[in-house]
């Protein structure tokens, strides 16, 4: 079985090539400022641009608590063709970004906090429940709570993300059986510039898991 892997927080050409030519599934962009992997909109369509033509993976705009007109707008130049709401947002937003793939992510503080994906069900394609550390949106390098995680519906296929590594990234994958595993600072020499020898690793085990 083919294992998704979604290389997320990409800031550099060479970083995104390097993800396709190992076979990423999909690369994800961070479309917020206070982000050490910020990008905006020109250059992710910049990164895009330089990739294989016949490339096939998903590119992923990642917002917190961006108003409709500034994702929209971000879709229009940049060229991605998903959306991954990675803040506080409610399902509101979603119907006036009904002709885009969404995905929701969520902060896992505990059980009770899977009735907040109720709401979206409907609209969006996937969930990702990502590590609960206090005032950041992703990226940190913390790891999910997985026993919490055995307990998240699958209403919506799910994405594993949160602390994910080329160490543990097999047993992830075997644990939930997810849609994909979503990575970013465990691929990572510094926030935003992904280390070839850590992407290698992590392919090379997914290949032989």
């Amino acid at each position: 079985m083919a294992i998704n892997v979604k290389i997320c927080g990409i800031t550099r050409e060479e970083d995104a090539r390097l993800a396709i030519d190992l076979g990423a599934w999909a690369l994800g962009f961070i479309c917020y400022a206070k982000s050490p992997r910020y990008v905006d909109a020109h250059r992710i369509r910049a990164i895009i641009d330089s990739l294989p033509r016949d490339n096939k993976a998903r590119m992923v705009a990642v917002f917190v608590n961006a108003d409709v007109q500034t994702i929209l707008d971000v879709v229009a130049i940049s060229g991605v063709d998903t959306i991954q709401l990675h803040g506080d947002e409610t399902a509101s937003i979603c119907t006036e970004l009904k002709n885009l793939s969404l995905w929701k992510a969520f902060r896992l503080y505990h059980e009770g906090q899977f009735k907040l994906t109720e709401p979206f069900t409907s609209h969006v394609e996937a969930f990702l429940y990502d590590a609960a550390v206090p005032g950041k949106y992703g990226g940190t390098g913390h790891l999910v709570d997985w026993d919490l995680l055995d307990k998240a519906p699958r209403s919506k296929p799910l994405l594993v993300t949160g602390g994910l590594n080329p160490e543990n990234a097999v047993s992830a994958w075997q644990r939930f059986k997810p849609l994909a595993l979503d990575l970013s600072s465990g691929v990572e020499s510094s926030p935003g510039i992904k280390d070839a020898d850590k992407l290698n690793r992590l392919f090379s085990a997914l290949a032989k898991g």
